[in-house]
């Protein structure tokens, strides 16, 4: 049975009368009559009977309606669904962030996301910019939020969303607090960093070494966040650097900012995806709603 004969079928059936079924279809009676027809010559016996109230289904005619009804909402279920992923409210995106941007960013704009993308799958992995980056070219992630790098990869596209500042810093009761005002001042300090490979590191030790000193003496270094670095500093005379805003929070109680030239520094955070890959439309979607809601909000 053809699809668009039941549908024809159903209207019939509520309105009774093949003149109006006719003129809701935008048909003739005589069309609609040979689908009528058609599909009585399927069922092999009659689907309605004339009554003075018009069109009465047979019992046939109600056992097809039952099922014609049910595929009539399944059609319409699905057609829905299709509607969702063409406007970008069902999916998934991939999505790879820094740990600093998941309380600040992600969590406010994914709870309003999901206000006009209520099917929206997201499958988020937190790391340093250097492993996002390398997780992008790979094919495991669709976008991410990480620090541009200097120089940006040909493959790669991205839009800005502002400054992360850091700032070196060291526990308040650190004993030579009083005596850092230069860089010059810290190179005999010992400090817990971001391993080499890490963009963070890179832009620490060029802030030394772009005025003659030797790149910070290393204690500790890790791949985590340097937010991880909180409680060891905390209770040590190690340096670290960290965003301002978590001096402010929890992970950054009992932690001081060193004042001075130089003691902290700005570099551009972006959204960052395949050049010439495909993204969905939901992941365009997201990509545009952190643009403007970083354009808002002040990271």
């Amino acid at each position: 049975m053809r699809f668009e004969d039941l549908e024809a079928f159903l209207v019939v059936s509520e309105h009774g009368n093949l003149h109006r079924a006719a003129d809701t279809l935008g048909m003739t009676q005589s069309g609609l009559s040979k689908t009528l027809a058609r599909l009585e010559g399927e069922a092999g016996m009659p689907l309605f009977e004339r009554t003075p109230r018009g069109l009465v289904p047979t019992s046939v005619g109600k056992t097809l309606l039952a099922h014609a009804r049910r595929i009539s909402l399944a059609a319409t279920d699905l057609r829905n669904e299709l509607a969702e992923q063409r406007l970008a409210r069902a999916g998934t995106v991939r999505l790879g962030a820094i740990p600093y941007l998941v309380p600040l960013l992600l969590s406010p704009l994914l709870a309003q996301f999901f206000v006009s993308r209520p099917l929206a799958v997201f499958s988020i992995e937190t790391h340093l910019s250097a492993r996002l980056m390398a997780m992008l070219q790979n094919g495991d992630a669709d976008l991410i939020l990480a620090a541009r790098p200097a120089s940006v990869p040909e493959d790669i596209d991205w839009l800005p969303l502002g400054p992360l500042t850091m700032q070196i810093v060291c526990r308040s009761a650190h004993p030579r607090r009083g005596s850092f005002r230069t860089l010059a001042d810290l190179t005999e300090e010992r400090w817990a960093v971001p391993a080499s490979s890490l963009y963070l590191r890179q832009w620490l030790e060029e802030r030394f070494t772009s005025v003659g000193l030797p790149p910070p003496r290393v204690a500790v270094e890790s791949t985590a966040s340097p937010v991880a670095f909180g409680e060891l500093l905390r209770h040590s005379d190690l340096l670290g650097i960290m965003p301002p805003r978590i001096l402010k929070q929890a992970e950054g109680q009992g932690l001081q900012a060193i004042a001075g030239p130089g003691m902290s520094w700005q570099h551009e955070l972006a959204v960052l995806w395949r050049a010439g890959g495909y993204l969905s439309p939901i992941c365009q979607d997201f990509r545009d709603a952190v643009v403007k809601w970083c354009e808002e909000t002040e990271i």
